[in-house]
């Protein structure tokens, strides 16, 4: 029987664990291990005030093969996501100097009408032609997870999926080369990518056009897990019978050349504690610039290269908006989503409803505000009414997604993969999930590949 040891119970480290579950089924031993209280990773849910609402990654589209199949496995359900006022009226509002100049209902059709009214159909159908192109190209990744062997690196995956040029460029060089204008490119795709990455047009095109059809312009639908989308991945884990170890942070993992044995190395795990465990084969399922360990491999230091990530500062407000504030006559109609340009005068990355609180009769907004703290004084000049407040800042919230990285690879060390290297050029939920189980595909054909020898 295998062991098989997963560092992070994330997204990815959840889609590693499946596949390896997949692969060798009762004839390994899964032993995934989480420093938190619980599975999820930059997924997670509270109870604010009688309702309950999504902290982190929000929302899924409907495309992502590996979340279904992981629903279907949990019997986990859809839910809407509580994105209106009052749970009836929703609106969006791109955000600028120049006030709201796109106001619309959520439908697609609205939103398509309100954008091309301002930018013009050329710049338009430009970005969602290509938006559309570069999603249905990227849905090949299920194929080639399933009918080839794994991939190395991220810049093979993407090459074998003819995606690999806009992640050496940045959206804003992309969109100028298009000839998108800038209310197109400024105004709303940086607006929109604000609110997913609280990054700009500064990432890789590919992020931000496979981020723009993921917020619906292929089509598809949004939604959330019915009691949370950490939920998902804990259940899994519990239903395939993992080994769940929460609030275990493991510090090193040290490889070490076996003599002896199948496997050219054996894999030591240490954790805070003193724990000490030895296993076949390691998926790091953490970045290494938040995963906080070593790796030594026979006993001398084995550095791993570090990406930077970003702190997000989530702020939740039970409370009303000041109309003023964003250039509005007092009891002047509100969106429920405010997309923030960067030349709106606004110290946050976007605003919107994410909820109603039944013990205030108000709504709850969240603010996504990069790394800037949000202060009193800026919080009592957007509300006109404030009931409470809670903050949750995520540490390394998102990869910085600059174009033309050196990734690092899925296999770093031959009994030691990585999970998360996608994310330096895609994030979410789902790239995570497909991230992990070409991982875990790697570890599977090394484990199987030496024992067969």
């Amino acid at each position: 029987m295998y062991k098989i040891a997963i560092i992070g119970g994330g997204a990815a480290g959840a889609g590693a664990a499946w596949r390896l579950h997949q692969s060798f089924g009762q004839d390994a031993q899964i032993t995934v291990f989480e420093r938190a209280e619980h599975v999820g990773g930059r997924t997670w849910d509270l109870t604010l005030d009688g309702c309950h609402m999504e902290v982190g990654g929000v929302l899924l589209h409907s495309t992502g093969q590996i979340t279904k199949a992981l629903m279907e496995f949990t019997g986990s359900q859809e839910a809407v996501p509580s994105l209106s006022i009052d749970g009836k009226d929703e609106t969006y509002a791109f955000w600028t100097d120049r006030g709201f100049p796109v106001l619309t209902k959520v439908s697609l059709a609205s939103m398509a009408f309100g954008i091309l009214k301002y930018v013009g159909a050329p710049s338009a159908l430009k970005v969602t032609r290509r938006a559309i192109k570069m999603a249905a190209q990227y849905e090949g990744v299920y194929t080639n997870l399933r009918d080839h062997a794994p991939f190395t690196t991220p810049d093979e995956l993407f090459d074998a999926l003819g995606l690999l040029a806009p992640t050496k460029i940045s959206a804003a060089e992309y969109f100028k080369q298009l000839k998108v204008n800038d209310r197109m490119a400024r105004d709303v795709v940086e607006a929109i990518t604000h609110n997913m990455y609280n990054q700009g047009l500064e990432m890789n095109a590919l992020a931000c056009l496979v981020g723009l059809a993921g917020a619906g312009l292929a089509g598809g639908h949004l939604f959330v897990i019915e009691g949370g989308n950490w939920t998902l991945f804990d259940k899994m884990l519990r239903k395939a019978k993992i080994d769940l170890r929460v609030n275990t942070k493991v510090v090193q993992v040290s490889l070490e050349r076996s003599a002896g044995t199948a496997l050219p190395y054996t894999c030591q795990l240490q954790a805070e504690g003193g724990l000490s465990e030895q296993f076949d084969a390691v998926v790091l399922a953490a970045p290494p610039a938040l995963a906080d360990l070593t790796v030594t491999v026979d006993g001398r230091p084995f550095p791993l290269r570090t990406h930077p990530y970003q702190e997000v500062q989530t702020t939740l407000v039970v409370g009303e908006l000041n109309p003023a504030y964003f250039g509005r006559r007092p009891g002047q109609r509100m969106p429920s989503t405010v997309f923030t340009a960067a030349s709106a005068p606004a110290p946050f990355k976007s605003i919107g409803t994410t909820g109603w609180s039944p013990e205030f009769n108000s709504r709850i907004y969240k603010i996504f505000s990069a790394d800037h703290v949000m202060t009193e004084a800026e919080l009592h000049a957007i509300f006109a009414t404030i009931h409470d407040v809670h903050t949750h800042p995520w540490r390394g919230a998102y990869p910085v997604l600059t174009p033309a990285l050196e990734h690092l690879p899925f296999e770093l060390h031959p009994g030691l993969y990585f999970a998360n290297a996608l994310e330096t050029i895609a994030g979410s939920i789902e790239v995570e999930a497909v991230s992990g189980t070409n991982a875990a595909n790697l570890c599977a054909h090394y484990l199987q590949a030496h024992s067969a020898a």
